[in-house]
């Protein structure tokens, strides 16, 4: 049998007196297929609790409709609040399309059209699928760094007004197909923030996914032509990871299909999300010096705070000055030369910690916009106080510098 597919719109609403109608259609199906009046207990024909998964019930059979996996107390809850007396009741999910299938109907316009014979009960459901519909879905094509340094698409519907998002992330193959992973998103908004959790089928049940935190704004994000925001998850590989993300509207669900499935990243996505990622190895260390394959090197690292008074020269000119200071207490660096401001800096020990890398970005009354000085590392474990280097980057008038670099260097 095919696979049942999800509709677009995340939540179908319909009266008691249809529902009432759905579910003993539901049950009288159940009974005949199976050919059993009656079961003793309703945990065993729902199929959730204690219950026998050899012996007929409703899970088994609506699961052999969607081919993935089917809560079987999610019928059951629903009939207690038919119970209740509530007027309106909301399908979610695959249930929405199964339970009508399951009785032969497409969907619950035919359902209604053909099962409710009540003129005014079939009025007022065909009216409130109507305006259930009038709510708009918005597509967008969703961009971060994959696991295999490229950027990874997906495609992103969004439902219900905002409070539900799928995405369905697609994987390119050599082949040429796709290789797709599908979570559904509920999403809670909190002042100028979307803070959207997720759920995948995996092992024959739903479990948690990823998060996403989206910054909207105050405004309508259906406005937004694009929104940037951060996912963590688990990738593919089992990582503990965190990536920057771009979701970028489209005007219809078939320009989101034809922009995800093809090749081209756009030049303004690339520049943004290359390298942005963190990952977390699968360890749980034991030692300070396991957390990571740099570990072994904070002996060094703790050597880096201190002052660092810089002397460039280019073709043995003296061409300018720059110095800094590294807090011994929280790495921060701080500039010392006047009139100079850091909007980045970045530094790190590299081959194997033999060296250390700085890299800047200056503003004010600078004479070089970017720096990165390269110095060996075993000056600071000798504790010298003149160290050589070298520096490349861009003075103020962006013209390509390098040259070597003398550092007098005070320990913090």
């Amino acid at each position: 049998m095919e696979k049942i597919k999800t509709p677009e719109s995340n939540t179908l609403y319909i009266t008691a007196y249809s529902f009432k109608i759905l579910l003993n259609k539901v049950l009288e199906k159940f009974k005949t297929t199976h050919q059993v009046p009656a079961l003793s207990k309703v945990t065993q024909l729902y199929g959730f609790g204690n219950y026998n998964p050899q012996l007929p019930n409703l899970k088994q059979d609506l699961e052999k409709l969607t081919h993935g996996f089917v809560n079987g107390k999610y019928l059951y809850d629903k009939n207690r609040e038919l119970q209740t007396g509530k007027p309106i009741l909301k399908l979610n999910g695959f249930y929405k399309v199964i339970l009508f299938q399951y009785i032969g109907y497409e969907d619950v316009n035919a359902f209604a059209q053909n099962a409710i014979e009540d003129h005014a009960e079939k009025s007022k459901q065909l009216n409130l699928i109507s305006s259930s519909n009038s709510e708009k879905t918005y597509y967008y094509v969703g961009y971060y760094y994959g696991e295999y340094k490229e950027i990874v698409k997906a495609q992103i519907t969004v439902l219900n007004d905002w409070k539900n998002l799928e995405y369905r992330y697609l994987y390119p193959q050599k082949d040429g197909s796709f290789k797709e992973f599908l979570y559904y998103g509920t999403v809670k908004k909190r002042a100028d923030i979307l803070h959207v959790r997720t759920k995948t089928l995996m092992d024959g049940r739903m479990v948690e996914g990823g998060e996403s935190i989206l910054y909207i704004g105050y405004g309508d994000p259906s406005r937004s032509a694009f929104i940037i925001g951060v996912l963590s998850a688990f990738d593919i590989n089992n990582k503990v990871i965190a990536v920057k993300t771009i979701h970028e509207k489209c005007n219809s669900k078939e320009e989101m299909v034809s922009k995800s499935l093809t090749s081209k990243v756009p030049a303004y996505i690339a520049q943004e999300l290359r390298n942005v990622r963190i990952e977390n190895d699968a360890v749980i260390p034991n030692d300070k010096l396991e957390i990571s394959p740099n570990s072994p090197y904070s002996i060094t690292y703790e050597k880096i705070p201190g002052k660092y008074l810089c002397q460039l020269h280019q073709n043995e000119k003296h061409i300018g000055d720059f110095s800094f200071l590294i807090n011994s207490n929280t790495y921060k660096i701080t500039p010392l030369t006047s009139g100079v401001l850091i909007n980045r800096d970045h530094f790190e020990l590299i081959q194997n910690g033999s060296v250390i890398h700085f890299s800047f970005r200056l503003t004010g009354i600078a004479l070089f916009s970017r720096l990165e000085f390269f110095l060996k590392t075993y000056y600071l474990n000798k504790g010298e106080k003149n160290i050589q280097g070298v520096f490349s980057g861009l003075d103020i008038e962006n013209r390509l510098i390098n040259g070597q670099v003398e550092v007098s260097y005070e320990s913090a």
